[in-house]
């Protein structure tokens, strides 16, 4: 990676870890909190993350424009990071008894079954791509 696009990574990094002790604090009952702009917190997330959307395509065409190609491995590593991310988000607030339960709508699976579901496939894959390195 070159000098600028580390320093760029790094600063956003730091921005990511700086948010996350007021991120942390927002919950479903904190979205329609009004910030000084006069946007609710809600609004305010989605707009960013519409650019962030937004940008990365255009972000896309200045790398095609200069004939760098997309990168494929790229763009798969980082929906992996936030399907990752998001999957723990959805369980971070369930207490340990939540974790147990075997519920109907999920096909009778507790969400505990599901994670560990899921980190025997994170194991799978890291002893596959260990195996080919």
């Amino acid at each position: 990676m070159n000098e600028k696009s580390e320093n760029y990574k790094h600063t956003l990094e730091e921005i990511y870890k700086q948010q996350s002790s007021y991120t942390q604090n927002i919950n479903d009952s904190t979205l329609d909190t009004k910030l000084s702009t006069q946007q609710s917190i809600r609004t305010e997330l989605q707009n960013l993350i519409g650019e962030y959307h937004g940008t990365r395509e255009q972000l896309l065409w200045t790398k095609w424009g200069q004939g760098i190609p997309r990168s494929e491995t790229r763009s798969l590593i980082a929906d992996l990071s936030a399907a990752r991310i998001e999957f723990i988000s959805y369980f971070s607030d369930m207490n340990d008894s939540q974790l147990e339960q075997n519920v109907a709508p999920a096909e009778g699976e507790s969400a505990e079954s599901l994670i560990n579901k899921m980190l025997l496939l994170e194991k799978q894959l890291f002893s596959l791509l260990k195996e080919n390195k």
